[in-house]
């Protein structure tokens, strides 16, 4: 593409930046809107910058995008844009101030940038009020780390920046591993409001950013399906987002987890809450302690399944699958007619529909018939690109028992 009419410092700009050539095949996935350019996409024998701002230009003539590029990862480029544009600080606070506006409105804490689903892949940014905690889990971004924060300060007027940048994918791009406070107060830990309650959170939790955030919605629309003296397992709780919701409710909640840190937050937002009577909090393996209650012949009114993922990447699928329909096998036996059964998968290579194949096999071994009542989606904050599907990553079904057992 020419620079005919640019402006001089985006002509300045084109003549510098760095070209990379996509290998002559019939289609790309970034032609299709995809962000990432895979080194096998490319050419062979061109030199890929450590993140450097690139121009990825099609085999056959003109420009895919712009992005920045990674010496060492296998994605060698992540797209920011279509078309050739100027990666420079305007750029940057424009897609800053794009991705702040459309949460505009919404919870004081939520996911404020989600990497590839704003059009910055590479950078995660997490809002608890008026503090934020930034990720950056690739060379371009984390060059630019000092500019992003300082961006963000300016839009938000956070009063305080935690970096959380301890990531083991982070070693892909050949970075440290770092945490810490880079502006505002040493204290770290915060009273939040996630949902209808209250959480006292440690933004440098080694467990994750904060909390997980992209579950309140789930923890509001299930806790609309309690009523007092319901009995409710929270299983994988970390917090107890979904327990402490639905003992607000009236319910009496058991909140599982193998962390003995979730489990004393359990405890904690339990009396801060003050549902301190009606929330049992449990250290215990998940699927060792469902198979003790079904043993025990224990009942619930609701389980709720919200574990880690089980597959990390796709040769680690068939395990995954294995693990969901053993987990929710034991689950069920908990389950009354009548009762609900609520579960998620934080796995994008766990599709719908093979989800609900594995749930299935589980019902199916255990005589059970069940009722799809509901779906739960990936909130607003992490939005989701049609043409990444990476990018979807949670999703969440409810089921109601209607006979066996």
């Amino acid at each position: 593409m020419g620079d005919k009419g640019l402006h001089p410092a985006a002509r300045a700009w084109a003549a510098g930046v760095i070209r990379l050539r996509l290998a002559d095949r019939r289609r790309h996935r970034c032609q299709r809107g995809h962000l990432w350019v895979y080194r096998s996409d490319l050419e062979p024998g061109q030199e890929v910058p450590d993140g450097e701002p690139v121009v990825v230009e099609h085999p056959r003539g003109g420009v895919v995008g712009t992005g920045l590029a990674s010496a060492r990862s296998q994605i060698a480029v992540r797209l920011l844009a279509r078309g050739e544009v100027a990666v420079d600080e305007g750029f940057l606070r424009d897609r800053l101030c794009a991705a702040i506006a459309r949460r505009a409105g919404g919870r004081p804490c939520h996911r404020l940038v989600w990497s590839e689903g704003d059009l910055l892949p590479g950078l995660i940014v997490d809002r608890y009020h008026d503090r934020l905690v930034v990720q950056a889990t690739t060379a371009g971004m984390d060059r630019r780390l000092g500019l992003l924060i300082d961006l963000l300060r300016e839009l938000t007027g956070a009063a305080q920046v935690v970096e959380r940048n301890d990531l083991p994918v982070r070693a892909h791009e050949g970075l440290e591993q770092r945490a810490g406070v880079r502006h505002g107060p040493a204290d770290t830990v915060l009273e939040a409001t996630l949902g209808a309650a209250r959480w006292r959170i440690d933004l440098l939790d080694p467990h994750k950013t904060g909390t997980y955030l992209d579950q309140q919605d789930a923890h509001e629309r299930v806790a609309a399906l309690v009523r007092p003296g319901m009995r409710v397992a929270d299983v994988f709780s970390h917090l107890g987002g979904f327990g402490v919701h639905a003992a607000l409710r009236g319910a009496q909640a058991v909140c599982v987890d193998q962390a003995a840190a979730s489990v004393a937050g359990v405890r904690a937002a339990a009396d801060l809450n003050g549902v301190g009577d009606r929330i049992e909090a449990i250290e215990a393996d998940a699927f060792a302690w469902l198979r003790g209650e079904a043993r025990a012949k224990a009942r619930y009114d609701v389980v709720v399944l919200d574990p880690p993922s089980f597959a990390r990447n796709r040769d680690a699928l068939p395990a995954a699958l294995r693990g969901y329909t053993d987990l929710h096998r034991h689950a069920l036996d908990l389950l009354g007619t009548g009762g609900v059964l609520a579960t998620f998968t934080c796995s994008h290579h766990v599709d719908e529909t093979a989800f609900r194949e594995a749930i299935l096999d589980a019902a199916a071994a255990g005589g059970r018939t069940l009722r799809l009542d509901g779906r739960f989606d990936q909130p607003t904050d992490h939005p989701v690109l049609a043409a990444i599907p990476e990018t979807e990553y949670l999703r969440g079904l409810r089921y109601t028992v209607i006979d066996g057992g």
